[in-house]
């Protein structure tokens, strides 16, 4: 009994060297998050220490990736890691999960400047500030998005507004999934009762809706809207922008 254990032992740890030193290319590979979207330059190392550059999630570039296993995950044959992440003006760090089947993320906090967001039109990136997103978490298949939380807050409009002298609070609300598409819905009000309610779809695939609805009587925000495509629809002020593969209307 005594051998057996010993042997069971050691085949054990056998099997988890050879499984933490095969290269991280090779699993990615095989993992299948390709087909949900995600695509990467090159990925050094191994399961057990690796780096992935040029990382993009649909048509959005996230830059370097460093991992670091945890090794008890690998008793399950599902490598977990501790990512930490930095390029095209963001960073961020989590928890990601490999498997056959999906990719999927916790513990996620990030932050994200708007001036980087490819998806959105140079006017509206030119309004600057950032995104930031806290205990996040989701889980991508080959089909999309299959589910996702989080709080995300921007201070865009905080400081917009202080270039008039006026205060505006955070835009923030949860993020979700829909039909293999990320989901946003985030809203934010002023000192003095102005709203404004952003709603936004991105798919992997690179499809995307973006919406903003703002209720303003101030003059000077009233024109600041406008300069950046704002137009009035039933007593607010609407700005919708609409991707579909590459495509931008």
């Amino acid at each position: 009994m005594r051998k057996l254990l010993l042997l069971l032992v050691f085949v054990l740890f056998l099997g988890g060297s050879l499984f933490a030193f095969t290269p991280l290319g090779f699993v990615l590979s095989q993992s299948g998050i390709g087909g949900a979207g995600v695509g990467w330059a090159k990925a050094d190392g191994t399961l057990l220490k690796g780096r992935i550059s040029g990382l993009y999630v649909g048509s959005q570039p996230l830059g370097d990736v460093s991992l670091s296993l945890r090794p008890a995950s690998l008793l399950s044959l599902r490598p977990a890691y501790d990512v930490q992440w930095g390029g095209a003006g963001g960073r961020g760090t989590g928890v990601i999960t490999l498997s056959r089947s999906a990719l999927t993320g916790s513990d996620i906090r990030m932050q994200q400047e708007i001036g980087a967001l490819e998806g959105l039109a140079p006017p509206v990136r030119a309004m600057g500030g950032s995104l930031r997103l806290n205990d996040g978490a989701f889980r991508l298949t080959q089909t999309g998005c299959e589910s996702a939380s989080g709080r995300l807050s921007t201070n865009t409009l905080t400081t917009l507004a202080a270039q008039y002298g006026r205060q505006f609070g955070e835009v923030a609300g949860p993020i979700s999934c829909d039909a293999g598409a990320f989901i946003v819905e985030m809203s934010g009000q002023s000192d003095v009762g102005d709203r404004v309610e952003i709603d936004a779809r991105a798919a992997m695939a690179g499809q995307s809706d973006f919406s903003v609805e703002a209720e303003t009587q101030d003059t000077q925000i009233i024109i600041a809207l406008q300069q950046v495509g704002f137009t009035r629809e039933n007593g607010r002020f609407v700005y919708r922008q609409s991707r579909t593969a590459g495509l931008q209307r």
